[in-house]
């Protein structure tokens, strides 16, 4: 046999044994804690790939005869047009959305049942892994805009079926080390400047001014994401997203001011810039 075909055909089966093992791994994984691929599209590609690196070692490794090598390469065909079959019908029903953050260490993912329009969001696991974290309060009609607002917040802007808008924010880290849970709306108190946007914290809640507009929002009208963003609604729909920028520090354990930026964004479906703002006034 030819040293090189030999090598070739050594390589082609470790990769199969290999992905064969992650696969494996993987089905431990989701059968026992509901783990799944970041992108389920994954498990069938890896499939295709099993099937070819084992199909071209066989042939490579074993003096099969012509009838031989046509009996696996029909196999391997019929067994990679199924899985081609079962990826498009996936991709049919379910609508996924990955997003890899900026400095590349984390991701966003989102999966639609296209049908019924429900939204599951997820959290990273290790790796290509992810798990369930919890459903999207509206079920999400078309696609969202997703955009970073920092390296460890992203936003999800989406319409519901009554076209009414929302965001959904997902957060992955936090400003103040070792705290499980902070109130991010009373985290940074005073007023904040930045562009034509003016933002005040008060007793009653946060008031909003662009130019010569006001909005006021009660604490009622703020929902938390993690300890990182708030988003400002109105009537059940989102109008703004107010973000801890990186450089953000609470002073929450001393009598200091809060220090660094927070960042506003808007809940439309216009592409626009999250804009930051510094603190004016205590």
């Amino acid at each position: 046999m030819n040293k090189g075909k030999q090598v070739m055909g050594w390589c082609c089966f470790a990769f199969s044994v290999i992905l064969f093992l992650f696969q494996g791994l993987y089905l431990i994984l989701h059968l026992r804690w509901r783990v799944e691929y970041a992108d389920d599209r994954l498990f069938y590609l890896l499939t295709i790939f099993i099937v070819v690196f084992a199909t071209v070692a066989l042939i490579l490794l074993m003096e099969l005869k012509r009838n031989g090598k046509a009996f696996v390469l029909g196999i391997a065909t019929i067994f990679i047009l199924l899985h081609g079959v079962l990826l498009f019908r996936h991709m049919k029903d379910i609508n996924e959305l990955v997003s890899l953050s900026p400095d590349w260490k984390t991701y966003f993912v989102l999966k639609q049942d296209r049908q019924t329009g429900e939204t599951v969001y997820y959290r990273p696991y290790f790796g290509p892994f992810v798990k369930p974290k919890e459903t999207l309060p509206f079920p999400m009609k078309g696609d969202a805009k997703v955009k970073w607002i920092e390296h460890d917040i992203v936003a999800a802007t989406y319409h519901a079926e009554d076209d009414s808008i929302h965001q959904f924010i997902g957060t992955y880290g936090d400003r103040v080390e070792g705290s499980s849970y902070t109130n991010v709306a009373l985290s940074f108190p005073g007023t904040w400047k930045g562009g034509d946007l003016t933002l005040t914290s008060t007793t009653e809640g946060l008031i909003l001014q662009r130019d010569h507009e006001v909005q006021r929002y009660t604490w009622e009208n703020v929902v938390q994401f993690g300890t990182l963003a708030v988003v400002l609604t109105e009537n059940d729909e989102a109008q703004w997203t107010i973000a801890l920028g990186e450089d953000f520090i609470s002073h929450e354990n001393d009598p200091e001011p809060p220090a660094g930026s927070i960042i506003l964004y808007e809940a439309t479906d216009q592409d626009h810039e999250p804009v930051p703002l510094t603190l004016s006034s205590p």
